[in-house]
């Protein structure tokens, strides 16, 4: 994604975020969930933004399974920050 549609997207949520908390509707927190590539779950192939009203103990989040496979090891995930630092 350009930066151009990232910054726009940014301002946007802080748009929707204030909305909500101005508007006083039911909830305790916001989630945007923004999915990039099938892998990540995007199923329609345009860019959206998913805002999730949340409650305390409402029981939904992005969670790993008890049997995940493919958690990796700490050494890995230091090793993706490292590379992706780079680039940062």
């Amino acid at each position: 994604m350009d930066k151009k549609s990232l910054g726009e997207i940014r301002i946007i949520v802080e748009r929707i975020n204030s909305a909500i908390r101005k508007s006083k509707i039911k909830c305790q927190g916001i989630n945007f969930f923004l999915a990039d590539e099938e892998a990540a779950g995007q199923e329609v192939f345009h860019v959206h933004l998913h805002v999730i009203p949340r409650f305390k103990n409402d029981d939904f989040g992005f969670k790993f399974p008890k049997n995940y496979k493919n958690k990796p090891e700490i050494k890995e995930i230091e090793e993706a920050a490292r590379k992706i630092k780079v680039f940062i």
